[in-house]
Parts: C-alpha cells; structure tokens; sequence
C-alpha cells in the first residue's frame, strides 16, 4: 500500500501540480473521498504570509485538486478565482492565522508528530478501505479527534467545500 505521505509527495512531484500552482503555496491536509469503487483524495493549495510572533497569515485556497489514490492521476482541477462561487472573495485579504488555539501549545516537534499521527491513522483508513486491515471505532475516533486539532478553523469552510461528508465525519463532528 502507497503510503498518504508518500502519496502526498507524488501528486506534488505531478507535473499537473509542477505546472500550474504557483510556486510557495502549501498544500492542506488531505480529505478522502469514495466514488463508486475509486477512492479518491483532495487537497487544496493556499498561500501563507509570514508575520513576526507566530502569526502567519494564511490567504484563501485558490485551487482544488483531486487525485486517483493510489495512481494519482488528476480526476478534478479548480481555480477558485474561476469559480462564481467564490467570486465576492478578496483573494488578497488572509482568512485566518497560523497557529489556533488547539495547536498553540505546541512546539515544531510537537506539531510535526501530530501530523505523523494523523497521517499513520488516516493509512490505516486507506488500507481497511482497500481490504487489507481494521479501522476501529477507536481509530475513528482518534482521526476525528486529530482533524479537528491540527485544521485550522479558519480553513474549515473549504476542507466543507471539497468534501462535505468528510468534514462532517471527521472535523466537524469534534466541534459539535
């Protein structure tokens, strides 16, 4: 089984992505979504802005991509400035900062392993999916728990946008 980080490394390495998202954007953590039998994984890409005392200023995502898992062949490409959806949103403006709340107690150690285990929680949802090992309620829980933390909540409207079940499942039904 291809790993999520490794996954994440490879539609990032695409050349769709090389492309055309400009470079210095971040990518957001990945949402899983089932169409049919093909699991697919979405991503958006955002700019951030730098500021003094831990207040990086995060813009709004100007593209959604969503990917074959685990081929990584590009099934979907936004540009939210394209979109009339978004057409009332200052693209220039930040919609949020950089460190919430949940995660501000946390060092770059503490964050990075966070991450890790989101991403060993979220490999083993890929692989029960696949047929090749357990997802516990447990496990459901922890990555519920996970998602909600380390998102930031500033961002959730869009993680919504591109995949609302995933959203309700997995960050917002810790909010509640």
């Amino acid at each position: 089984m291809l790993s999520i980080q490794d996954f994440l490394k490879k539609i990032n390495t695409n050349s769709v992505v090389r492309e055309n998202i400009p470079m210095g954007l971040g990518m957001s953590f990945p949402v899983l979504n089932i169409t049919g039998d093909r699991l697919l994984v979405s991503v958006f890409y955002y700019r951030t802005i730098l500021r003094p005392n831990d207040q990086t200023l995060l813009m709004p995502p100007e593209y959604f991509l969503t990917f074959d898992y685990p081929s990584a062949k590009l099934t979907s490409f936004q540009s939210l400035r394209l979109d009339s959806r978004y057409s009332k949103m200052n693209f220039g403006k930040p919609v949020g900062t950089f460190r919430h709340d949940a995660v501000k107690h946390l060092d770059r150690n503490g964050y990075r392993q966070m991450k890790t285990e989101l991403f060993d929680v979220l490999n083993r949802l890929i692989a029960y999916l696949g047929d090749e090992g357990e997802f516990t309620q447990k496990d459901e829980e922890k990555l519920s728990q996970l998602y909600s933390m380390i998102t930031e909540p500033s961002l959730h409207p869009f993680y919504k946008a591109i995949s609302p079940k995933f959203f309700e499942r997995y960050i917002e039904k810790e909010q509640n």
